[in-house]
């Protein structure tokens, strides 16, 4: 049984698992931190630090991110402190530098805390801020390497290994469904996926003809789920109705 442990935000004192994340903690408890890296369901990584807070451990007080600092017995959290808002502002100056061309979620952050004209050299049309969270999604979501960063400094960019269409993608599109600028582009239509440079044909529901998932990504369900190929040929819709029919089969001999 894990153990629990009593700390404090802004001086209201909480509950919670020791180790848990301090940011996962933070929200279920209904405070508002910013972040755009942070997934419940993977590993936090710190990329994109707008999730900093203060935090005082005995006699120390240090900023951090909140989303892979664990909670312990004791600590003391500031939210909003003027350290906290004068480094979230330089974040998000650095972000909108890197991702120029990132949509609304970034630039209302940037808005709301009063971040306008950028001083650091625009990176061209960039969408993708280098969180990080497309890869964390492939490797732990589905044990697949389709992507990775390249480059360093200036040049970093996260991609296919080698900027080529990667054998590990099966065009399941949780990268584009977890990253949080929208920088990964995905075209679909006419039972037909294209992502990464690669174009999946999508299956097919035997009972109502709706589009499926890229068989690639079915063999990889399979794999990982145990169970049967056939229960990932039907869409859901038509697997509720086939096991309401057979409800009722038995409850209405």
């Amino acid at each position: 049984m894990s153990q629990m442990v009593k700390y404090r935000v802004n001086g209201h004192e909480h509950e919670a698992e020791q180790n848990a994340s301090l940011l996962g903690e933070l929200r279920k408890n209904g405070y508002e931190v910013p972040s755009l890296c942070f997934h419940e369901a993977l590993s936090p990584y710190g990329a994109c630090r707008l999730c900093l807070v203060e935090v005082k451990k005995g006699r120390r007080q240090r900023l951090t991110t909140s989303c892979n600092y664990p909670v312990q017995e004791g600590i003391e959290v500031h939210l909003d402190t003027e350290k906290v808002q004068r480094n979230r502002r330089m974040v998000l100056e650095l972000l909108l530098a890197q991702a120029p061309k990132a949509p609304k979620e970034l630039h209302r952050l940037a808005a709301r805390y009063g971040v306008g004209a950028v001083r650091f050299p625009l990176n061209g049309d960039e969408e993708c801020i280098l969180c990080g969270l497309c890869a964390r999604a492939c490797s732990e979501g589905l044990g697949a390497d389709a992507l990775t960063f390249s480059g360093r400094g200036d040049l970093k960019r996260m991609g296919t290994p080698y900027a080529t269409a990667s054998a590990d993608c099966v065009g399941c599109e949780a990268c584009a469904r977890t990253c949080p600028t929208g920088a990964i582009h995905v075209e679909e239509g006419a039972g037909k996926r294209t992502i990464w440079g690669r174009t999946f044909t999508l299956a097919r529901c035997p009972d109502c003809g709706g589009w499926l998932l890229p068989p690639e990504q079915i063999a990889l369900l399979v794999k990982r789920s145990g169970l049967a190929h056939e229960y990932f040929e039907r869409c859901e819709t038509c697997r509720r109705r086939d096991t309401a029919d057979r409800f009722k089969a038995v409850m209405d001999p």
